[in-house]
């Protein structure tokens, strides 16, 4: 049990490396003149830059009112102000790994957003929309499972963020007609960090999981039985 706590520690490391330096690309371009300008086209080609580093996004510039630009589309005829990463921003802080259908991709994706302040007001806020099945790939090319081991990640809602088969991205996996996935599905949630069996499909998984202090995501890490 040692090694797979130490094991998920890793894993949970990894993941919060690659969402958590994107965050930290972005306050650092959120602290320039040209983001403080408030002026779109002179903050594109930093963000432009951002994007071909780490993992693969779509970054945005979002205005108090909620309209927004990205780099890909300019200004999108969509509104962000809904969103629950929104308020908190145009507050002052930071918000990373909401779960979203991004609006000007429909992609799945996981948010960072950081506000832009200018003489101590927030003016706006930037943002990098994580592309999940991207980083999924990523964060298990890295791991390089045995096939008799499972990963996945959900969030505090408990919808999938990550996931060994790449089919159950954002899916909610108390909606997969499993109780017991159900039952443990909660209990992870509930609890944080800990241990448990269920089974899924036929066989028992004893799992074990911990909460990422970057996104409060659980990051699951398991065996599957065959007995």
């Amino acid at each position: 049990m040692d090694y797979g706590r130490s094991a998920l520690f890793t894993v949970t490391a990894l993941i919060d490396e690659r969402i958590g330096s994107m965050a930290k690309l972005l306050e650092t371009v959120a602290d320039t003149r040209e983001a403080k300008s408030g002026k779109w086209v002179k903050m594109k080609p930093l963000l432009v830059e951002v994007e071909k580093r780490g993992v693969p996004v779509i970054t945005w510039f979002a205005r108090p009112d909620g309209s927004y630009f990205t780099t890909e589309r300019g200004l999108v005829d969509q509104n962000l102000k809904d969103r629950a990463y929104f308020s908190k921003v145009i507050a002052g802080n930071v918000s990373v790994g909401e779960l979203v259908v991004s609006r000007s991709t429909g992609k799945n994706v996981a948010v960072v957003a950081v506000p832009v302040e200018k003489k101590e007001k927030v003016i706006g806020m930037l943002g990098a929309s994580i592309y999940l099945d991207k980083l999924n790939e990523q964060i298990l090319e890295a791991l390089h499972l045995p096939d008799n081991m499972i990963f996945y990640a959900l969030d505090e809602k408990g919808i999938t963020a990550l996931h060994f088969r790449k089919e159950y991205i954002f899916q909610d996996p108390t909606e997969l007609d499993s109780p017991s996935l159900a039952n443990a599905v909660k209990e992870i949630i509930a609890k944080g960090d800990g241990v448990l069996r269920y089974e899924f499909e036929g066989k028992n998984r004893d799992v074990i999981f911990h909460t990422s202090p970057l996104t409060g995501w659980r990051i699951i890490l398991g065996i599957v039985r065959e007995d």
